[in-house]
């Protein structure tokens, strides 16, 4: 699918004119194989879309890793594993209100539909990442002992239920994400028409179309709210703001591990523009714990930071950094959270990486309509 995905977005950026340069934010989200199956709210711009709509096409790749991990609590003993290469087509639409009637309220909203098609296979990045790890002087994180380019993907009891049991390549189509947008105020706009600053009211809503079997999705409905703000103050800088609460729904049959059911998410984004076609963006997305705590590694674990536990139970915190080309934008994403570690883990103390996902390369194209 990489391959494919490519070339279509290469053709896409090749077809007829380009817009100017959109001042919005990269807007990833966080991908890790078990976060993806539950409601993420990305970063968005507070304006609104211009015109009749905007359509996206976005590709991504992002190398998740942790050694089988057997997670215990009381009775009840989980086994839990993220390796994989997930490459991922998505598709979205942004439709304004304003197209639906002439009234005066409808000008102040727009819903963007989103969904995914993703591929969990064993891709070609692990080789890169360990040679990387070799060159700046890190530990590898237990990956020599694994053979590369796997997929191993695995949520289940002991015992018990099994979720997802996934060894060879698989395709899902995910869940579908709708995302509503209101404008609250705005700043006059300035003589080139550019709006100085907004600020907006967001309502998401992912519906279960997507199979859980397949790590397509959670199996259930999720909501969110979030507040959205955006300050230009300059015409070469744009300031992207976010605040936001979601509301998940539980995993099925019972299962011992369960996510939190209140989870929220901080996000900020800075887009410098170079030249008039040409912008720079860094983005810094802050995302709660995913599962309830109380967990406990397998005892005589040595080496926390190889399992898939501060992914599970820890905030994750996801530096991006992006270069803006007209209407295509690539991205870039790595995992640094600042906080203490398990007792038992020898890394520095004062950071984690949770290695879901360990690194993260996009292309996104979009074209206002």
């Amino acid at each position: 699918m990489c391959a494919r995905a490519l070339v279509c977005l290469a053709a896409l950026a090749c077809a007829g004119p380009a817009a100017a340069v959109p001042d919005g934010p990269l807007g990833v989200g966080t991908p890790g194989t078990f976060r993806g199956l539950f409601l993420e709210m990305p970063l968005s711009d507070a304006r609104l879309v211009a015109g009749a709509g905007k359509l996206e096409v976005r590709w991504w790749l992002a190398n998740d890793w942790s050694v089988p991990t057997r997670l215990w609590k009381g009775d009840r003993v989980v086994w839990v594993q993220q390796d994989e290469q997930a490459d991922v087509l998505q598709l979205s639409a942004t439709v304004p209100w304003s197209r639906f009637g002439e009234e005066s309220w409808l000008a102040r909203w727009q819903t963007s539909a989103e969904v995914r098609l993703v591929e969990h296979w064993g891709g070609w990045t692990d080789q890169l990442i360990e040679r990387w790890h070799d060159l700046i002087g890190t530990w590898n994180f237990q990956r020599e002992f694994y053979r590369r380019n796997q997929v191993n993907l695995r949520l289940a009891e002991e015992g018990g239920d099994t979720l997802a049991d996934i060894r060879h390549a698989q395709m899902a189509l995910t869940d579908l994400a709708l995302r509503t947008q209101g404008r609250l105020a705005q700043g006059a706009p300035r003589p080139d028409g550019a709006v100085p600053w907004a600020v907006a009211l967001r309502a998401d809503l992912k519906l279960p179309t997507g199979r859980l079997a397949l790590l397509g999705g959670s199996g259930g409905i999720d909501a969110g709210l979030g507040l959205v703000s955006t300050l230009a103050p300059f015409s070469w800088l744009t300031v992207h703001g976010q605040g936001a609460m979601r509301l998940v729904s539980p995993l099925p049959h019972g299962f011992p591990l369960q996510p939190e059911a209140l989870q929220w998410g901080l996000d900020v984004s800075a887009v410098v523009r170079i030249k008039d076609r040409v912008a720079l963006i860094a983005e810094d997305r802050l995302s709660s714990r995913l599962f309830r705590g109380g967990w406990r590694l397998a005892p005589g674990e040595k080496e926390p930071e190889a399992t898939a536990y501060y992914g599970l139970f820890r905030a994750y915190n996801q530096i991006s950094g992006g270069l803006r080309i007209g209407e295509v934008t690539i991205f870039f994403s790595e995992d640094f959270t600042p906080g203490k570690r398990l007792p038992n883990d020898p890394g520095p103390r004062w950071f984690y990486n949770s290695n879901s996902p360990d690194v993260m390369l996009g292309l996104s194209w979009s074209r206002q309509l």
